[in-house]
């Protein structure tokens, strides 16, 4: 079978000519490729050095096919129009002789990528969805997108995240980040957890520090919290980057809770930096569904998330974790209270759910529910 992808994902040449790509796509390509005879990405190739996100292709099936940039501020969205033509030329040139080609959206080439495939391409196809599907404040782009894959495109189907329709066309699929050995050495590490009652507890963000991700809302609830919370709380570590960060740690300096700026770490330190905590703080704004939160469940992480999106197709309030009903510091204090306030033998029930149900976050589980829902359908 060979496979056609077509993205928006960032790719760069390194100084010695070598390309690589956002991480958590290139990983979750990697991983497509093993049931696959041949894949091909189409995606944006930028200027400029790779950012430490960065990964390369790992298997030799993999081609990767430089399309223009598009999009930006002012003036330069202009060049969505002006490289249409020539991004479609290479679309169709590497999707002539595809079993099947998924397009990736929502992206700003997704207004002329999907009406080429209705209405110029004879192949299968199907799109992930990975953005959030009931943003109420979805850009135009992506609202227009919407529109097109529930009203135009309705013989094809859509892979989203979170049970948002009724149409069986619409699927809603976990977005994997687990390779089978990293759940593996998870559920090992969930087996000896240290007790956050006795030792205190230690809480972990991940994400690109700013306020989208909700970064100030997280410093300030834990300011907020009574002295008895604070007194439990042994550390909160921050994994990540940004211009802020040098803000957000002068503010972290007098909350009164210990906190440890780290920032960019690679994926094995992630993990080893989330088996050794208790609980992940996610205060977004607007998420599609976000990955780190499979991975907080599969190392004993108790997840406290704003309600963005699907979350509450995961975590069910009180039960397995927190959801926050307003995004805002004082909902999160009394979510972090109630954490805080768990028994261990609670705390135990949490997080041995939460991992039974991580599973479904792997790449194996992914690839299985592709071959069932969609190469096979």
């Amino acid at each position: 079978m060979k496979i056609v992808i077509i993205s928006h994902t960032e790719h760069y040449k390194n100084q010695d000519g070598k390309i690589s790509g956002w991480g958590p796509t290139i990983r979750e390509i990697n991983h497509l490729a093993k049931d696959c005879e041949s894949l091909i990405h189409l995606a944006p190739l930028h200027a400029g050095q790779p950012p430490q996100s960065s990964l390369s292709y790992n298997y030799q099936n993999i081609s990767y096919q430089a399309l223009k940039p598009s999009g930006g501020h002012g003036l330069e969205k202009l060049s969505l129009i002006r490289n249409a033509f020539y991004n479609l030329k290479l679309i169709h040139k590497h999707t002539a002789d595809a079993d099947w080609i998924q397009f990736r959206a929502p992206t700003g080439i997704g207004v002329y990528v999907l009406p080429y495939l209705k209405f110029f391409s004879n192949k299968k196809y199907w799109v992930k969805y990975a953005g959030n599907w009931v943003d109420p404040q979805m850009p135009f782009g992506n609202r227009l997108q919407k529109f097109w894959l529930k009203h135009l495109a309705k013989d094809v189907k859509v892979t989203l995240n979170g049970h948002w329709e009724t149409d069986q066309r619409f699927l809603a699929f976990e977005n994997p980040s687990l390779t089978s050995a990293e759940y593996q050495q998870s559920q090992q590490a969930v087996a000896v957890k240290s007790n956050p009652c006795e030792q205190g507890w230690r809480l972990c963000f991940v994400g690109a520090l700013n306020e989208h991700k909700g970064v100030s809302i997280i410093l300030e609830a834990l300011q907020k919290c009574p002295l008895a919370i604070k007194s439990k709380i042994k550390a909160i570590v921050f994994i990540g980057d940004g211009s802020d960060k040098e803000s957000y740690m002068k503010t972290a300096s007098y909350i009164g809770v210990k906190c440890h700026f780290l920032g960019f770490l690679d994926k094995a330190a992630v993990f080893e930096e989330l088996r050794q905590s208790h609980a992940l703080l996610l205060a977004s704004k607007s998420e599609g569904f976000p990955k780190v939160i499979g991975e907080a469940m599969a190392t004993g992480c108790v997840p406290i998330s704003s309600n963005v999106s699907c979350i509450t197709d995961y975590i069910t309030d009180g039960e397995n974790g927190y959801v926050m009903k307003q995004r805002n510091a004082e909902a999160l204090k009394t979510k972090l209270s109630a954490l805080i306030n768990l028994s261990f033998d609670e705390y135990q029930s949490i997080i041995t759910k939460n991992l039974n149900f991580a599973n479904r976050f792997t790449y194996h589980f992914y690839n299985q529910a592709l071959k069932n829902q969609i190469f096979e359908s």
